[in-house]
């Protein structure tokens, strides 16, 4: 027989419980992650600084901070990447160093891309 599948509330609740143990799991196990996190946490608390320092807007603070959410997205996923990898491929191989290192990448290109917001947001013109 056949079980129900979960619709309505009961899969939002499911997911979302799915989600936080992900989280859970990722802060638990994985440096790189829980390093990400508070880098993440230090940029929300420069960017308050900032934005009352510099008298901006409130759309100045966003853009920072909005910026440097994608870095802790990325890295989630190369957590992910790197605990299917390790399954998949406990000896050294290639392939399993290709995922890693692309995905690494990934994180460094979104760590750029934020540090670029910040720097044109900072410096840039301020109309």
């Amino acid at each position: 027989m056949k079980s129900k599948a979960k619709t309505g509330a009961k899969k939002v609740y499911s997911n979302l419980e799915n989600s936080l143990n992900g989280l859970k799991m990722a802060w638990a196990e994985d440096h790189s992650f829980r390093h990400s996190a508070y880098n993440v946490l230090a940029a929300f608390i420069l960017a308050t600084i900032l934005t009352f320092a510099m008298d901006r807007s409130v759309y100045f603070w966003l853009i920072l901070t909005a910026s440097t959410i994608p870095i802790i997205i990325i890295e989630t996923v190369n957590t992910s990447i790197e605990a299917v990898t390790d399954k998949a491929s406990p000896e050294r191989s290639h392939l399993a160093k290709k995922a890693k290192d692309i995905g690494s990448a990934a994180v460094f290109l979104t760590r750029i891309f934020a540090a670029i917001c910040w720097l044109v947001m900072i410096f840039g013109p301020t109309e």
